[in-house]
């Protein structure tokens, strides 16, 4: 029974160095791009965030000129640091009768590793006659 035993433990030797290596290598990688991505995706938050506060500010959007709105859109950023250029220079106002459409579109890259980079596109857009779907690209818009 004893000679059983120590049989298994024989072939029981766990992880071996290149394997541990292997491991640590893709779970660095996963990491490094976590700490790339996550800070992109959370100042789209932000973006997000401040086309809601141009519908719950009390003023209507559709009242609005578009200095207004683009100040007030600049100042929620500066307030909550969004520092990419993307969302501050796309801000676009569309105007119809009785409706304006204010898209925040952009694009950020960031370089992953040596000449890697990553592309993330961002689209936002805020309906005035539509505020609940704030915030969803305009093709998944219901219009009526």
């Amino acid at each position: 029974m004893k000679t059983v035993q120590l049989k298994r433990f024989r072939h029981q030797r766990g992880m071996g160095m290149l394997q541990f290596a292997l491991v640590a290598a893709i779970a660095g990688f996963f990491l490094l791009f976590a700490f790339k991505v996550v800070p992109l995706y959370a100042e789209n938050r932000y973006v997000e965030s401040a086309l809601r506060s141009l519908v719950s500010g009390g003023e209507k959007l559709e009242e609005m000129s578009d200095a207004e709105i683009i100040k007030k859109l600049n100042n929620f950023y500066m307030i909550n640091n969004v520092r990419s250029e993307g969302p501050t220079k796309n801000i676009k106002i569309e105007r119809e009768a009785e409706k304006a459409m204010v898209t925040v579109d952009y694009e950020t890259r960031v370089t992953l590793m040596y000449n890697i980079d990553l592309i993330l596109g961002f689209k936002n857009h805020l309906d005035s006659t539509n505020p609940a779907q704030c915030c969803k690209p305009a093709a998944t818009l219901t219009t009526k």
